[in-house]
């Protein structure tokens, strides 16, 4: 039984290890929700443009946008001089709980040498990026009726962090996934499905199949001792 425990346990630290190796390429960002109050104008400017844009929302407590598709910058400085609005995708996350903390969080191939740059925010600040680029006009007044709400946006950008000899490598287009995931106690919500599993697994192999393996072979063993 002992020998049994042993090799569980070598073979859970396996496990572990090889979950870590497959998600090692991953940028997050952890947040909690709060009630924020928006501008009904605002929101009501904001919910249009998302929904003109065609923006993909993301609903708590989990979910997952898979074969997303961004071009990086080619380094810091076009990064921090971009103005326009390119290169960058928008999400919508909704359903969130007021006070609970969650997850944002992409991941992308290894061969794939870049770093990606999430930014989660609220309406008002949305808002005032967009502002900016002259796509949505400042029409806010301050008698005007507020709308209070947990929904945030993210905004996704990238910047190509690696040095190739394939001309116009860094302006190569690059696949992602990106997921949004309430945290339990800080932990993933998947992660307690995956312990659970685990467990009944193991559960199940530990008290069906080891007593049947070590009655069998102890009747094995009896006979040939009965024969000699």
């Amino acid at each position: 039984m002992a020998c049994f425990k042993n090799i569980c346990f070598v073979l859970l630290i396996n496990y572990l290890g090889l979950y870590n190796l497959a998600y090692a390429n991953v940028e997050k960002e952890i947040f909690s929700s709060n009630l924020d109050g928006v501008s009904q104008s605002v929101y009501k400017k904001i919910s249009e443009w998302s929904t003109h844009k065609g923006l993909v929302t993301l609903i708590s407590p989990y979910a997952i946008q898979r074969y997303e598709r961004i071009v990086p910058f080619r380094n810091i400085e076009e990064f921090s001089d971009a103005l326009t609005g390119e290169k960058e995708n928008w999400y919508v996350i909704d359903g969130l709980e007021e006070g609970s903390t969650y997850e944002a969080r992409i991941s992308y191939a290894a061969t794939s040498p870049t770093t990606f740059v999430l930014e989660i925010m609220g309406f008002e600040d949305a808002a005032r990026i967009l502002r900016k680029r002259n796509v949505l006009q400042d029409h806010e007044s301050t008698s005007e009726l507020r709308v209070f709400t947990t929904k945030k946006l993210i905004r996704v950008r990238a910047i190509y962090d690696g040095v190739s000899i394939t001309p116009n490598r860094d302006s190569q287009v690059i696949i992602y996934n990106i997921v949004l995931e309430n945290l339990i106690y800080g932990i993933p919500r998947v992660a307690f499905k995956l312990i659970f599993l685990l467990g009944v697994t193991m559960g199940a192999a530990y008290f069906l199949f080891v007593p049947k393996i070590y009655n069998a072979l102890r009747k094995v063993v009896e006979e040939k001792e009965k024969k000699e």
